[in-house]
């Protein structure tokens, strides 16, 4: 099979690899799409030479290993990129990405979506109903991204809230915000084809920058665009009593000053994946027409053109989600 695998200096170099067999409890699948992602853009550099990448990803089986049961050839999966131990407390509950054994799909833990083929066990893989749009298999985890940190934050019918970032995270935050009844949705980004994109994901006002919104103002504020920087700013556009939730992936430090949100008696949370039961509310609500995930789509591409997709999203010309076809 051909897989874009790590090469020099984080870009790609496409070879092709033998064909992977699933072993016992796992699944062949044949890659339909797999989304690039701005956690992707921070890994890559750091990922060993010849390391399959992507975790957004699903297809079609094409094979079932030993012992496996409820599945079947041309079935379609969308894949939770976690492999956990599936005993533990943290998988008992559902939060799988934190149990202690939890091997990464696509991030070092096991090969990923970059590639034609891609094995992954029953556990990672969440079936869809028949007739959905194989390309949509792939659009599962960035909407999963977003439902965790809505829930994390405790979005509620009525609330007023603000979403920093245009992105992907950004964007299906803002989606889930308006399905559980956000007043207002508001998406901050400096990006113009971004805030456009917002409107068609639910938002009711967008922003270019944090500076502009109104402050004291909004019940939750999702920083989802992965800058240590804008906390102060998200503080600022808080109520008292308000809550903040960071989903952006951010390895830089920044000075904060907490005075403001000790006098509002600011919550400040984290959210990072999602659970399967998530994923499944995902898929439901596909099924269903509470979410429409092409709005997601924003452009298309061959393994060939995965460092091209790379830089375009580091520059922020992607728009919404970029997919590789495999």
């Amino acid at each position: 099979m051909r897989a874009a695998v790590t090469g020099s200096g984080g870009r790609f170099e496409i070879v092709t690899v033998p064909d992977p067999a699933p072993g016992p409890g796992e699944l062949l699948l044949r890659v339909a799409a797999c989304g690039l992602c701005g956690s992707d853009v921070k890994a890559r550099a750091m990922m060993p030479a010849g390391t399959v990448m992507g975790h957004e990803f699903g297809g079609e089986v094409v094979a079932v290993g030993a012992g496996v049961t409820g599945w079947r050839t041309g079935s379609l999966a969308a894949v939770l990129p976690a492999l956990s131990c599936g005993q533990c407390e943290w998988c008992r509950s559902g939060h799988v990405a934190h149990c202690a054994s939890v091997r990464l799909v696509g991030l070092g833990g096991s090969s990923g979506g970059f590639a034609e083929l891609a094995v992954v066990t029953t556990a990672a893989a969440v079936p869809l109903p028949d007739g959905t749009d194989p390309l949509h298999s792939a659009l599962v985890e960035p909407f999963a991204v977003g439902l965790h940190t809505a829930r994390t934050a405790g979005i509620k019918a009525g609330d007023d809230v603000l979403v920093v970032g245009g992105g992907s995270v950004g964007l299906t935050t803002a989606a889930w915000a308006g399905a559980l009844g956000a007043h207002r949705v508001t998406v901050v980004d400096p990006v113009a084809s971004r805030r456009e994109a917002a409107t068609s994901f639910g938002a009711t006002d967008v922003l270019a920058s944090l500076g502009e919104a109104t402050p004291a103002s909004y019940d939750v504020v999702a920083e989802c665009a992965g800058k240590a920087t804008l906390l102060d700013g998200c503080v600022a556009a808080t109520r008292v009593k308000g809550r903040i939730v960071i989903a952006g992936v951010s390895v830089d430090s920044s000075p904060f000053s907490s005075l403001s949100a000790l006098m509002k008696e600011v919550s400040i949370g984290f959210a990072v994946y999602y659970t399967p039961e998530e994923f499944r509310t995902v898929v439901a609500a596909f099924a269903d027409g509470t979410l429409d995930p092409s709005l997601l789509l924003a452009r298309r591409v061959q393994l060939a053109d995965v460092d091209a997709a790379f830089d375009d999203l580091v520059a922020a010309n992607a728009g919404a989600k970029i997919l590789v076809e495999p």
